[in-house]
C-alpha cells in the first residue's frame, strides 16, 4: 500500500509527497524494531539459557587432584555423568551434587534473586549458574534434552507461536477491511476525473492515495502481539511460564481461583507429631521400621518423612537379626496410602479412608478414635498402621506449615472480588485448620477429596457457572465463560485430571518436570505471590490490548475525517500512521520492567555483563 501511495504521488508530480511516504515509511519499520526489540531479548534471553559445553570428569576416582577433564558438547553428556562446575560456570545437566557445597544462581528458572546453597546430595538444576567460591562435582540424572531448562525453552517457543484469539479477530479484521478502504481508495481516485476535470481528478486522487496510507493496518496489527509478547517476558523474567497470548489473556478474566492445600497453600514438608502404638503387638521401634520400610518406594511428601523419622530415632531398615524385610507387590492406593505384602502379610498405611474401608477402624478403641480425632481437629494429618492378621497396629500424626505469603495471596484475591475454594484430600479438621490460617471461608473449604472429585467438583462447577450466566444475561457462552473462568492451583502431579479440565492449571513444582508439562501457567518455584503476579499481569495485558486498538483504530477515524474535510497530506497520513504505530509498541513495551524502548542500550549491554560477572538484573 505504501508503495501504490508512492507510485501515486509520483504520477501526479508531487515528488515531496512520495519521497515522504518512502522515506517515513523506512523510518517507521526502524522504530517498530526498535519498539519491540527489548521483548525479543527479553525471551532470547531465555532460549539462550542452555549451556553449551560441559567439562567432564573421565576418571570414576574420587573428587581430587589428577583428574581428567575433558570439554564436550552437552548434547555428548550421558545420564550418570560426573561433571566438574567451577565458580561461574553454568550447570549443563540437570544432577545431584555428590562433592563440594556452594551456591548456585537460579534466578534463569525462578526468577528470584538471591543465591541458594547446594550441598552433597542436592539437586541442582541445567542453566543455573555456580556463584560461590566452591566448584561443584554433579552427577547428571537426565540428557540436556531432558533438562528443565531444555522444556523451559520448548515451552516458551511453544509459547511465542500460540496466539491469543484477540490477535486472531484483529488480524481477521485487518485483513478485511484493508481491501475494503483500497476499493473505496480506487473509486475516489478514478470517478471525479470522469465527471470533474482533471483539477478535481487530482485532488480526489491525491486524497484516495491519504486513504491508501491510512488503511495500512500497521499500528493495529502490530498493537497486540507486542503486547502479549512484552506480558510473556515479564513473566518469564519472573520465573512463570504462561503458554501463550491465549492462557495470559485468560489469566485477566479468572473470576475463581481452586487451591490444592498439600504442595501448594503449605509447604509440603510433614514433621512426625505423634506415634502411637494400638495393642502390645508392636514396639514403637518395630512400627517405625514398618512404616518407614512401607513408604520408602514411595514419593509421596508424607512418605520421606516417615522415613526421615525412623532414621532420626536410629532405626535401621532390618530386624534384630540384620535381616531386611521383604516388600512384594507395593501398590500406591489413589487417596488412601499403600498397600504391600511385608514379609508375608499385607500391610497396609494410609488415612482414616482407606482403614473404615476395610473395616479395621471400627474395631479401634473409642480411646484412640477420640485421640485421632482429636490430632486432626488440631490440624494435623492422621494415619494409620494395619496388619492384615492384627488390624490397626500403630497410628501417627503429621503436620505441615503454611506457607508464609498464602495469607496474604488469598486476602489479596479476595480483595479483588474474586472467589478463593480450597480442595483438599485430607481430613476435615487439618482442611479447616490450613482454611482458617489463611482466611478462606469455611463453606469453601472442601475435605478428603480424591483426585477424581476434584475432577468433577471442578466439572460441575464450571458447567452450573456458564449455564447461570447464560439465563441471566441472555449472553453466548463462550462469552459468559471467559468473564467467570476457573483457575486451579495445583502441584501438577496429584491434581494432574483436575489441571487438565481447568480454564487455566496453574502448576507448582519448582521447575519439576511434569509441574511444566501439565500447567497452562507454570511457577518455576512455589512462591505464590507469582500467582498474584500473573494473574495482574494478564488483567494488564488486556487492558493494554483495549488501549491499543482504541488508539489505532481512533487515529485512522480522525485522519479519514480529516482527509475529506481537505485538511490533509500524505506526509501527514504516513507521520500519524508513523506515531500512532510507534505509541501503540510504547504502550505495550510499559508490561517490561523499564517498558519502553529508552532503555534498549543498556539492556544489551547489561546482557553481556550478565554472562561475564553472573550480575542479577534487579541488582544491576
Amino acid at each position: 500500500m505504501m508503495v501504490i501511495a508512492a507510485l501515486g504521488a509520483l504520477a501526479l508530480s508531487e515528488y515531496e509527497e512520495a519521497a515522504s511516504v518512502a522515506f517515513l515509511f523506512s523510518i517507521s519499520e526502524y522504530l517498530e524494531n526498535r519498539a519491540t526489540q527489548k521483548a525479543r531479548i527479553a525471551l532470547d534471553d531465555i532460549v539462550h539459557l542452555r549451556p553449551d559445553r560441559a567439562n567432564l570428569l573421565e576418571d570414576e576416582g574420587g573428587s581430587g587432584g589428577g583428574e581428567h577433564v575433558e570439554i564436550v558438547s552437552v548434547e555428548d553428556l550421558e545420564v550418570g555423568s560426573r561433571v566438574s562446575v567451577r565458580t561461574g560456570d553454568k550447570v549443563p545437566a540437570d544432577g545431584v551434587v555428590i562433592s563440594g557445597s556452594s551456591q548456585i544462581d537460579e534466578s534463569s528458572l525462578t526468577g528470584e534473586a538471591r543465591p541458594v546453597d547446594r550441598k552433597e546430595g542436592d539437586s541442582v538444576s541445567a542453566g543455573t549458574i555456580n556463584v560461590g567460591l566452591t566448584r561443584l562435582i554433579v552427577r547428571t540424572t537426565s540428557s540436556s534434552e531432558d533438562s528443565a531448562v531444555s522444556r523451559l525453552i520448548r515451552l516458551v517457543e511453544e509459547a511465542q507461536s500460540n496466539r491469543s484469539p484477540t490477535e486472531k479477530i484483529v488480524d481477521s479484521f485487518a485483513r478485511s477491511y484493508t481491501p475494503v478502504v483500497v476499493g473505496i481508495a480506487l473509486i475516489i481516485s478514478t470517478i471525479p476525473w470522469l465527471i470533474g476535470g482533471k483539477e478535481v481528478g487530482r485532488h480526489w486522487t491525491l486524497n484516495g492515495l491519504i486513504l491508501v496510507v491510512i488503511a495500512c493496518p500497521c499500528a493495529l496489527t502490530i498493537s497486540t502481539p507486542v503486547t502479549y509478547a512484552a506480558g510473556l517476558a515479564a513473566a518469564a523474567q519472573k520465573g512463570i511460564l504462561v503458554k501463550g497470548g491465549a492462557k495470559l489473556e485468560a489469566l485477566g478474566c479468572v473470576r475463581t481461583v481452586l487451591f490444592d492445600k498439600t504442595g501448594t497453600l503449605t509447604e509440603g514438608k510433614f514433621k512426625l507429631k505423634h506415634l502411637e502404638t494400638v495393642g502390645n503387638s508392636k514396639t514403637r521401634e518395630e512400627v517405625l521400621r514398618l512404616l518407614a520400610t512401607m513408604e520408602a518406594p514411595s514419593s509421596h511428601p508424607l512418605a520421606a518423612t516417615l522415613v526421615d523419622a525412623a532414621k532420626n530415632e536410629g532405626v535401621k531398615m532390618s530386624d534384630a537379626n540384620g535381616r531386611p524385610l521383604l516388600l512384594d507387590d507395593h501398590t500406591i492406593l489413589r487417596g488412601e496410602g499403600v498397600t504391600a505384602i511385608l514379609d508375608g502379610h499385607k500391610t497396609y498405611v494410609g488415612n482414616v479412608r482407606l482403614f473404615q474401608r476395610l473395616g479395621y477402624y471400627q474395631n479401634l478403641h473409642p480411646s484412640h478414635q477420640k485421640a485421632a480425632t482429636q490430632w486432626n481437629e488440631e490440624g494435623a494429618t492422621v494415619g494409620f498402621l494395619g496388619i492384615d492378621t492384627l488390624g490397626i497396629v500403630a497410628m501417627f500424626s503429621v503436620c505441615d506449615s503454611v506457607r508464609k505469603e498464602a495469607r496474604h495471596v488469598v486476602q489479596s484475591l479476595q480483595a479483588e472480588g474474586i472467589e478463593v475454594i480450597m480442595l483438599s484430600g485430607d481430613g476435615d479438621g487439618a482442611a479447616r485448620a490450613v482454611g482458617k490460617e489463611v482466611g478462606i471461608n469455611a463453606e469453601h473449604i472442601h475435605s478428603q477429596f480424591l483426585p477424581e472429585d476434584k475432577l468433577h467438583f471442578l466439572a460441575n462447577l464450571q458447567g452450573y457457572g456458564a449455564g447461570r450466566k447464560k439465563m441471566v444475561g441472555g449472553g453466548s457462552v463462550v462469552c459468559s465463560k471467559q468473564n467467570e473462568l476457573m483457575l486451579l492451583c495445583g502441584d501438577g502431579v496429584n491434581d494432574a485430571p483436575a489441571l487438565a479440565i481447568a480454564d487455566v492449571g496453574v502448576a507448582m513444582g519448582e521447575g519439576a518436570a511434569v509441574a511444566m508439562e501439565m500447567g497452562d501457567v507454570t511457577l518455576m518455584d512455589c512462591n505464590l505471590e507469582k500467582l498474584l503476579f500473573c494473574m495482574r499481569m494478564g488483567a494488564r495485558v488486556i487492558v493494554t490490548v483495549k488501549e491499543n486498538i482504541a488508539i489505532s483504530v481512533v487515529s485512522k477515524l480522525i485522519v479519514t475525517i480529516l482527509t475529506f474535510c481537505g485538511k490533509m497530506s500524505l506526509f501527514g497520513a504516513i507521520a500519524s500512521d508513523v506515531g500512532v504505530m510507534l505509541l501503540v509498541s510504547v504502550n505495550g513495551m510499559k508490561l517490561l520492567p523499564g517498558g519502553g524502548f529508552c532503555c534498549l542500550k543498556w539492556r544489551r549491554k547489561y546482557t553481556e555483563v550478565q554472562t561475564q560477572y553472573n550480575e542479577d538484573a534487579d541488582i544491576v
